[in-house]
């Protein structure tokens, strides 16, 4: 198995191995079934009503997880980088039907790892199990509180607050330029918002002397306040 020369880096930066020694990666990777998959952009790695049997961790590229309302309606629910992972809530909570479909934004490629291996009793008696058991309650706990904030600014009623909310969690210092990791669409996706409206909205702010933007890349002004 390369993955450690190839994918060294990245595999460094997942939490679930945080602690582990970088030679003791790939016998614990051989021992959880660990397979590389590769997904073309608009490609699914997760489609809704699989069944989850697996958890994921993005090397390259940048997924979508998104959700189906009963109306049709489509909405972003998180944005996976490389060093992050996908599915682990949904495969410990043992769910029959995933209600998410996982999409690739970029081309991707992607380690998964077996659950019930992951799960269970290490055969080889792996000295570090119990150390990764942990770390994925860690992971899962992190992820049901970014979840937490996600309906925080859901429930926000206007439009003016939830970007507020939005720019805010990436903590800029006034007049330093900062990246928010999604495109117009999707961050009116992560809004619940139209696009249109969102772009009106940023305008304004930008008229208003508050903000300056250029695609995905902002500064903060002044200080930023929701009505």
């Amino acid at each position: 198995m390369d993955l450690i020369k190839r994918y060294l880096d990245t595999v460094n930066r997942i939490g679930l191995f945080k602690g582990i020694e970088a030679g003791e990666l790939e016998p614990m990777l051989r021992c959880l079934g660990a397979e590389i998959r590769d997904f073309p952009k608009g490609g699914n790695a997760m489609v809704a009503g699989d069944r989850p049997s697996f958890i994921g961790a993005v090397l390259t590229g940048r997924l979508c997880v998104f959700r189906d309302d009963h109306d049709g309606n489509r909405l972003l629910v998180a944005v996976i980088k490389p060093g992050e992972l996908f599915g682990e809530s949904l495969s410990c909570a043992g769910v029959d039907e995933s209600p998410v479909t996982v999409t690739a934004e970029l081309d991707s490629t992607i380690l998964r790892l077996n659950l019930y291996r992951m799960l269970s009793l290490c055969p080889t008696n792996c000295p570090h199990h119990s150390s990764l058991i942990g770390n994925m309650l860690r992971l899962i706990a992190e992820r049901n509180l970014f979840l937490q904030g996600r309906m925080e600014v859901l429930c926000l009623k206007s439009l003016r607050a939830k970007v507020v909310r939005y720019l805010g969690s990436f903590a800029p210092v006034r007049g330093r330029a900062f990246k928010v990791p999604l495109s117009r669409e999707g961050m009116a996706e992560y809004l619940g918002v139209d696009r249109s409206a969102l772009s009106h909205e940023l305008g304004r702010m930008r008229r208003e002397g508050l903000i300056e933007y250029r695609k995905n890349s902002f500064t903060v002004l002044q200080p930023l306040d929701g009505p």
